[in-house]
């Protein structure tokens, strides 16, 4: 071989490795390229799964959500027609009084004696109605203030029988109910019928400080006081008006007036319903019982010798507690007069969604005695007729003191249905004379947690006293 002649072997080596260099360096690239096509995919399929479950978690709120709503709307239909029902039972037994062709002369002081009892405890069957309205009609037979006065009864019947509620987006009352209060104010230029003009005005201030466009504001309520003040005959106002003010006191805190106004309006109607089948009457009662059952919880604190007269008061028209029944006294006469509550919305065939309206506030006696385990139970009871705000609340609360997996399992579904629930419907100011200080402090923690950037409390501290 030649000198100049090329090192073939080597030559074909060296190319034979740089080309496996080569081969190599293009399976590491693709490689590479595979693996971040991979990765690529990895994160395409984690992002897409990602907004998936986030769909799938807004669906299943938006679904839980729904299911909340429904049943809401349905327990409201469903009383809307049970109230419908007694309505028209009551109707028919006494239609009878009334006869269908008939006309009915108008008289002024039967009216008048309708219209009072009408005011003062809320009666009125269809024999008092068609005397207030034919009255109402009539031209003449009747002093101006006393047509007056019956005519602002005629319209508080209209609105009572319409079932109308004020707007909350209204500047101001209702035409019918503006109107009557018209009428009252002038009915109450004549001294003989100022006191149940007042009692007419207090009616109309409640519907106004009840509604959901002032809900219990000090300023709507003053305005209660104040009628109901002047209502008075005798130094004392008649049942439904002191319920009225109850209710407003009850609303702001001033747990020791409100308990003293519930037991008076208890003592006015309470022994009243023991055999009536009236159903202003039983609803007069049923109330007052569930007013007192309810504030006896909320001065739980308060010295027996502050509230006395009110106590003996309500122990006599409450009756002795069950026998074997656990817990502290005054816990167990609340539970006693919710309970004769509980049986007054029977014998008024409330529906349960209903009669759960007072075996809810059972569950704040048994916090107040520490038993959660009762609390507990009554809770889970009444959610079984209906979802009730301060309810959901009270099952997280005492489910929260268990720690059984069932109580963790009920806790988890209440807390949903408290942020569910407007923060506003826990009514703070009330909620706080119903708990202690440190059950109020948990609750007030699970509302927040729930509503998140929302503060939850009391703007006044609760008053106990006048």
């Amino acid at each position: 071989m030649p000198e100049n002649a090329p090192h073939t072997a080597e030559d074909d080596l060296i190319a034979l490795v740089t080309q496996e260099q080569q081969g190599f360096r293009r399976i590491l690239f693709a490689g590479f390229g595979v693996l971040l096509v991979l990765i690529g995919m990895s994160v395409a399929l984690g992002v897409y799964y990602y907004i998936v479950s986030k769909n799938l978690e807004a669906t299943a709120s938006r679904l839980d959500r729904g299911a909340f709503d429904s049943r809401l709307a349905a327990d409201r239909q469903t009383n809307q027609v049970a109230n419908l029902e007694r309505a028209v039972r009551r109707t028919y037994n006494e239609f009878r009084a009334v006869s269908a062709g008939s006309s009915v002369a108008a008289d002024s002081s039967k009216a008048l004696a309708a219209a009072e009892a009408y005011l003062r405890s809320g009666g009125h069957p269809l024999s008092s109605e068609a005397l207030i309205e034919a009255a109402a009609l009539s031209k003449g037979g009747a002093k101006p203030q006393e047509h007056a006065l019956i005519a602002g009864a005629s319209a508080m019947l209209t609105w009572d029988r319409n079932g109308d509620q004020i707007d909350p987006k209204s500047t101001g009352l209702p035409p019918i109910l503006a109107n009557a209060k018209t009428s009252f104010e002038t009915a109450a230029g004549d001294a003989r019928l100022a006191s149940l003009a007042n009692t007419g005005l207090a009616w109309i201030a409640f519907l106004d400080a009840s509604s959901t466009r002032t809900s219990y504001t000090p300023a709507s309520c003053d305005a209660v006081f104040r009628a109901v003040e002047a209502s008075a005959v005798g130094g004392e106002p008649g049942p439904q008006p002191l319920y009225w003010r109850a209710q407003c006191e009850r609303k702001l805190g001033r747990t020791r007036d409100a308990l003293r106004d519930y037991a008076l309006a208890l003592r006015q109607s309470g022994e009243i319903a023991t055999g009536s089948r009236d159903e202003a009457e039983l609803t007069l009662a049923m109330n007052a019982f569930h007013g007192v059952g309810t504030q006896l919880i909320s001065t739980f604190d308060t010295p027996e010798t502050d509230l006395r007269e009110a106590l003996d008061l309500s122990a006599g028209l409450c009756g002795r507690p069950e026998d074997g029944a656990k817990g502290s006294p005054r816990m167990l006469m609340a539970r006693a007069c919710l309970k004769q509550a509980v049986q007054l919305r029977e014998r008024l065939r409330q529906t349960s969604n209903q009669i759960s309206g007072s075996t809810e506030n059972i569950g704040f006696s048994y916090l107040r005695d520490g038993d959660f385990e009762g609390a507990f139970a009554n809770a889970s009871a009444v959610e079984r007729t209906g979802l009730f705000a301060w309810n959901e609340l009270l099952r997280a609360l005492s489910a929260r003191h268990l720690k059984t997996p069932d109580a963790r399992t009920a806790e988890l579904s209440a807390r949903r249905s408290v942020r569910y629930f407007e923060a506003a419907r826990f009514n703070p100011c009330e909620l706080q004379v119903l708990l202690s200080k440190d059950l109020f402090a948990e609750a007030k923690t699970i509302i927040e947690q729930e509503h998140r950037g929302e503060a939850f409390g009391c703007a006044a501290a609760p008053a106990s006293g006048g």
